[in-house]
Protein backbone atom coordinates (compact mmCIF):
# COMPACT_ATOMS: atom_id res chain seq x y z
CA UNK A 1 0.00 0.00 0.00
CA UNK A 2 2.85 2.39 0.88
CA UNK A 3 4.52 1.63 -2.46
CA UNK A 4 1.30 2.37 -4.32
CA UNK A 5 0.81 5.64 -2.44
CA UNK A 6 4.46 6.65 -3.04
CA UNK A 7 4.14 5.80 -6.75
CA UNK A 8 0.94 7.90 -6.99
CA UNK A 9 2.56 10.95 -5.35
CA UNK A 10 5.62 10.73 -7.61
CA UNK A 11 3.36 10.43 -10.69
CA UNK A 12 1.32 13.49 -9.67
CA UNK A 13 4.47 15.55 -9.07
CA UNK A 14 5.96 14.44 -12.37
CA UNK A 15 2.89 15.38 -14.42
CA UNK A 16 2.27 18.55 -12.40
CA UNK A 17 5.78 19.86 -13.05
CA UNK A 18 5.53 18.99 -16.75
CA UNK A 19 2.26 20.88 -17.13
CA UNK A 20 3.64 23.90 -15.29
CA UNK A 21 6.58 24.26 -17.70
CA UNK A 22 4.22 23.99 -20.70
CA UNK A 23 2.02 26.72 -19.22
CA UNK A 24 5.10 28.90 -18.68
CA UNK A 25 6.13 28.38 -22.32
CA UNK A 26 2.67 29.43 -23.52
CA UNK A 27 2.83 32.54 -21.36
CA UNK A 28 6.27 33.46 -22.68
CA UNK A 29 5.22 33.06 -26.34
CA UNK A 30 2.56 35.79 -26.20
CA UNK A 31 3.38 38.46 -28.78
CA UNK A 32 4.30 41.89 -27.51
CA UNK A 33 1.62 44.38 -28.51
CA UNK A 34 2.81 47.53 -30.23
CA UNK A 35 2.10 50.91 -28.72
CA UNK A 36 -0.71 52.59 -30.63
CA UNK A 37 -0.08 56.30 -31.16
CA UNK A 38 -2.42 59.10 -32.14
CA UNK A 39 -1.41 61.23 -35.12
CA UNK A 40 -0.44 64.03 -32.70
CA UNK A 41 1.78 61.68 -30.65
CA UNK A 42 3.38 60.35 -33.81
CA UNK A 43 4.44 63.85 -34.88
CA UNK A 44 5.84 64.59 -31.41
CA UNK A 45 8.28 61.67 -31.80
CA UNK A 46 8.57 61.48 -35.59
CA UNK A 47 12.28 62.28 -35.87
CA UNK A 48 13.22 59.34 -33.62
CA UNK A 49 10.74 56.96 -35.27
CA UNK A 50 11.73 57.55 -38.91
CA UNK A 51 12.22 54.32 -40.87
CA UNK A 52 10.74 52.24 -38.02
CA UNK A 53 7.47 50.37 -37.79
CA UNK A 54 4.72 52.36 -36.08
CA UNK A 55 1.04 51.86 -35.29
CA UNK A 56 -1.11 54.97 -35.55
CA UNK A 57 -4.79 55.49 -34.84
CA UNK A 58 -6.89 58.22 -36.39
CA UNK A 59 -9.96 59.21 -38.35
CA UNK A 60 -9.84 58.84 -42.13
CA UNK A 61 -10.39 62.37 -43.42
CA UNK A 62 -9.63 61.74 -47.11
CA UNK A 63 -9.25 58.80 -49.48
CA UNK A 64 -7.77 59.43 -52.91
CA UNK A 65 -10.50 58.93 -55.49
CA UNK A 66 -8.33 57.37 -58.17
CA UNK A 67 -7.67 53.84 -56.97
CA UNK A 68 -7.51 54.56 -53.22
CA UNK A 69 -3.72 54.39 -53.21
CA UNK A 70 -3.51 56.67 -50.18
CA UNK A 71 -5.56 58.15 -47.39
CA UNK A 72 -5.04 60.83 -44.77
CA UNK A 73 -5.56 60.28 -41.05
CA UNK A 74 -6.62 63.26 -38.98
CA UNK A 75 -5.18 64.08 -35.58
CA UNK A 76 -6.74 66.40 -33.01
CA UNK A 77 -7.75 68.79 -35.82
CA UNK A 78 -7.71 68.92 -39.62
CA UNK A 79 -4.36 70.74 -39.69
CA UNK A 80 -2.66 67.74 -38.06
CA UNK A 81 -2.81 64.82 -40.47
CA UNK A 82 -0.58 62.16 -41.98
CA UNK A 83 -0.59 60.52 -45.40
CA UNK A 84 -0.75 56.73 -45.53
CA UNK A 85 0.33 54.92 -48.68
CA UNK A 86 -1.59 51.65 -49.16
CA UNK A 87 1.15 49.84 -51.07
CA UNK A 88 1.03 46.14 -51.93
CA UNK A 89 0.26 44.93 -48.40
CA UNK A 90 -2.97 46.92 -47.97
CA UNK A 91 -3.90 47.20 -51.63
CA UNK A 92 -6.27 50.16 -51.60
CA UNK A 93 -8.41 52.28 -49.33
CA UNK A 94 -12.11 52.70 -50.10
CA UNK A 95 -14.35 55.75 -50.03
CA UNK A 96 -16.50 53.95 -47.44
CA UNK A 97 -13.64 54.34 -44.94
CA UNK A 98 -14.06 58.14 -44.89
CA UNK A 99 -14.92 59.26 -41.36
CA UNK A 100 -14.15 55.90 -39.76
CA UNK A 101 -11.62 55.30 -37.01
CA UNK A 102 -8.74 53.06 -38.16
CA UNK A 103 -5.51 51.70 -36.78
CA UNK A 104 -2.71 51.42 -39.32
CA UNK A 105 0.64 49.69 -38.90
CA UNK A 106 3.40 50.72 -41.25
CA UNK A 107 6.88 52.16 -41.71
CA UNK A 108 7.24 55.88 -40.97
CA UNK A 109 9.09 57.50 -43.87
CA UNK A 110 10.61 60.96 -44.07
CA UNK A 111 11.10 63.03 -47.21
CA UNK A 112 12.67 66.45 -47.54
CA UNK A 113 11.89 68.96 -50.25
CA UNK A 114 13.65 69.00 -53.61
CA UNK A 115 16.96 70.10 -52.06
CA UNK A 116 17.32 66.67 -50.48
CA UNK A 117 16.61 64.89 -53.76
CA UNK A 118 19.43 66.70 -55.56
CA UNK A 119 22.09 65.11 -53.34
CA UNK A 120 24.48 68.09 -53.19
CA UNK A 121 28.16 67.57 -52.65
CA UNK A 122 28.07 63.93 -53.73
CA UNK A 123 29.37 62.35 -56.90
CA UNK A 124 27.13 62.67 -59.94
CA UNK A 125 28.09 59.27 -61.23
CA UNK A 126 30.90 57.54 -62.97
CA UNK A 127 32.15 58.40 -66.42
CA UNK A 128 31.16 62.06 -66.36
CA UNK A 129 33.54 64.69 -67.64
CA UNK A 130 35.72 66.98 -65.56
CA UNK A 131 33.52 70.05 -66.16
CA UNK A 132 31.36 69.08 -63.16
CA UNK A 133 33.52 71.34 -61.01
CA UNK A 134 32.84 74.48 -63.02
CA UNK A 135 31.85 77.64 -61.15
CA UNK A 136 28.13 77.49 -62.02
CA UNK A 137 27.76 73.97 -60.67
CA UNK A 138 29.70 74.83 -57.51
CA UNK A 139 27.51 77.87 -56.85
CA UNK A 140 24.36 75.82 -57.44
CA UNK A 141 25.56 73.15 -55.03
CA UNK A 142 26.38 75.81 -52.43
CA UNK A 143 22.90 77.35 -52.67
CA UNK A 144 21.23 73.95 -52.48
CA UNK A 145 23.37 72.87 -49.52
CA UNK A 146 22.46 76.07 -47.66
CA UNK A 147 18.77 75.48 -48.32
CA UNK A 148 19.06 71.96 -46.88
CA UNK A 149 18.67 73.32 -43.36
CA UNK A 150 15.49 75.17 -44.31
CA UNK A 151 14.07 72.25 -46.30
CA UNK A 152 10.57 71.18 -45.32
CA UNK A 153 10.37 67.71 -43.79
CA UNK A 154 7.34 65.62 -44.73
CA UNK A 155 6.40 62.38 -42.98
CA UNK A 156 4.19 59.63 -44.35
CA UNK A 157 3.43 56.02 -43.52
CA UNK A 158 4.11 53.14 -45.87
CA UNK A 159 1.14 51.00 -44.82
CA UNK A 160 1.44 47.33 -43.86
CA UNK A 161 -1.90 46.51 -42.16
CA UNK A 162 -5.14 48.28 -41.32
CA UNK A 163 -7.79 47.61 -38.67
CA UNK A 164 -11.13 49.33 -39.11
CA UNK A 165 -13.85 50.54 -36.74
CA UNK A 166 -11.61 50.82 -33.70
CA UNK A 167 -13.57 51.67 -30.55
CA UNK A 168 -12.03 53.21 -27.45
CA UNK A 169 -12.51 51.18 -24.27
CA UNK A 170 -12.46 53.24 -21.08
Amino acid sequence: MKKLLFFGVVTILFFGCGMQSKNQQKTEEKPVEAVVLTVDELYQNAAEMADKEVVVKGTVMHVCKEGGARCFLMGSNEEINIRVEAGEKIGAFSQEQMGSEVEIAGILKVVKTEADAHNPGKEHGEGETENINDTVAENAHKIIAESQEAAEVVYFIEGLTVKENIKEIN
